[in-house]
């Protein structure tokens, strides 16, 4: 895609310039902008980052230091460049050389929720290091010529290869996929089936979710879901990081089968707006008779998100 590809070499070309500029700069409300002339047929360019200090805090929570930072952002070119499969967002995914972290375009809107509520994403992710909210690393925004696109650095929740990937929120609106798409899977798709975890990683997993779903609630974001990557069991148990960790897939037609999972929440760039409200009562009035619709005020979100929980993760009988 041309946009992927101007906007990861536009990245590449001037990241190493705002990071020495940056480095210069403590506040934690400080942006940084660097800015590329024309030459040699390429376009003006200019890249922002955002928060810069900001991040540098959430990047040492994460156990990621700066060196490796840049180094999975600059030293060598990104792989994908693909437009999201599933969903409505449109967004294009590219990943850093190493796997460990995605980069992905967002809204306007999004990138002013981040930046409003990334004070209180900081204290949370400082005080609670098992938490499963996805990890923000960066915030920027690329003008090359007269395009524009805004665009985070995450963690990459799937660094192992994933069978079965799901997108799982609690509603019936909109979540099926037809599995031959290639497309992240949703709830419906996910029906009669259940995660069995022993007692003592079933009542971590729940408590971190809920927890997490309990934070966001707070600061008042909705339609968040959870990242579930299914693969077959293989190798050392042990988990590298939060959200890693073995079990089964069990169902009343396929039995049990065990399982590496991998998880974590994501898109909670989501504030109750409303555009929100309105389409809440749209739906409520119409789809909401027989479905259980996404747009719910974050309060009956949250509710619904750790009863869903509660439903998947269920502890295994010894």
């Amino acid at each position: 895609l041309a946009a992927a590809d101007r906007m990861a070499r536009g990245l590449q070309d001037t990241m190493a310039a705002c990071q020495a500029k940056s480095a210069q700069r403590r506040r934690i409300f400080d942006d940084c902008t660097v800015e590329r002339g024309e030459g040699d047929g390429d376009a003006a360019m200019a890249l922002t980052e955002f928060r810069g200090a900001a991040f540098q805090r959430l990047r040492a929570a994460a156990g990621l230091s700066e060196e490796e930072y840049f180094d999975a952002m600059c030293a060598q070119p990104f792989s994908g460049g693909k437009l999201e499969v599933s969903g409505k967002s449109g967004s294009i995914f590219l990943r850093s050389h190493d796997n460990r972290l995605v980069i992905k375009t967002i809204e306007d809107h999004e990138i002013e929720v981040l930046k409003a509520i990334l004070p209180h994403l900081l204290l949370y992710l400082e005080q609670h290091p098992g938490s499963l909210l996805c990890r923000f690393m960066g915030a920027y925004a690329l003008r090359v010529g007269a395009s524009a696109m805004h665009f985070v650095v995450m963690e990459n929740l799937l660094q192992r290869p994933a069978h079965e990937l799901y997108d799982l929120k609690g509603t019936t609106e909109d979540r099926w996929v037809d599995p031959a798409s290639g497309g992240v899977l949703k709830d419906l798709n996910f029906a009669g089936r259940t995660v069995l975890l022993q007692p003592p990683a079933r009542a971590q997993l729940v408590q971190a979710l809920c927890d997490d779903a309990e934070f966001l609630e707070s600061i008042g974001v909705m339609d968040y879901s959870i990242l579930l990557g299914v693969a077959p069991a293989q190798g050392d148990a042990s988990a590298e990081r939060p959200g890693v960790i073995r079990g089964a897939v069990a169902s009343q037609a396929a039995g049990q089968e065990a399982c590496d999972l991998q998880l974590g929440i994501i898109d909670y760039l989501q504030r109750w707006t409303p555009k929100k409200v309105a389409a809440h009562w749209l739906k409520k009035a119409s789809i909401g008779c027989f479905h259980e619709i996404d747009t719910e005020p974050p309060a009956v979100y949250c509710r619904r998100f750790c009863k869903c929980v509660l439903a998947t993760f269920e502890g295994a009988r010894r």
